[in-house]
């Protein structure tokens, strides 16, 4: 292990704020640091692999490209790694990173399941939204499918999730 993975890791273990995430977040951006030098963090044992995925959700939203890369690593480990609601981390991934093309036929259909899965926390359904629309700019023969599961969600639930689906609805 590193010295600045170990530093990370007490860091993240002995401090959960938001505020600590963001400063591990941008002195990542901002000293270039590769997220496939320090990916292994991801197993690290709980709180602290947890608390890596939300500094991750962090870098994505500063720096986009720089998730890119371990988009594909997380996504094909989703099963592995033991972290709660961690299908909400990829899709937020999805949505501001983009799909990486290797792996784009699996995360389609992990979108589709994530949208249609009531049980799932309302912004991981959200952000699945999200990367579904922009991949229908891609792949424009998924829009009718995207459509068909928009208009049940919109019919079955209210507040953010029906808005944000009659919203996409309305790009289409």
């Amino acid at each position: 292990m590193t010295p600045f993975i170990s530093e990370l890791q007490a860091s993240l273990l002995a401090d959960a704020s938001g505020a600590n995430h963001q400063r591990w977040a941008t002195h990542i951006v901002q000293n270039d640091i590769a997220l496939m030098d320090i990916i292994s963090v991801i197993d690290a044992p709980h709180p602290i692999g947890m608390r890596f995925s939300w500094m991750l959700g962090g870098i994505v939203q500063m720096d986009p490209h720089r998730v890119f890369p371990v988009v594909a690593y997380l996504f094909t480990r989703r099963d592995e790694i033991k972290i709660h609601n961690f299908e909400r981390s990829l899709a937020k991934m999805f949505a501001l990173a983009g799909v990486p093309e290797e792996i784009e036929g699996e995360a389609v259909e992990a979108l589709f399941q994530w949208l249609m899965n009531p049980q799932l926390i309302v912004s991981t359904r959200i952000f699945a939204m999200a990367a579904m629309d922009k991949l229908c700019s891609k792949h424009p023969e998924l829009r009718n499918e995207l459509k068909v599961v928009l208009e049940q969600i919109a019919l079955e639930n209210s507040g953010t999730l029906e808005k944000k689906a009659l919203a996409v609805l309305g790009k289409g």
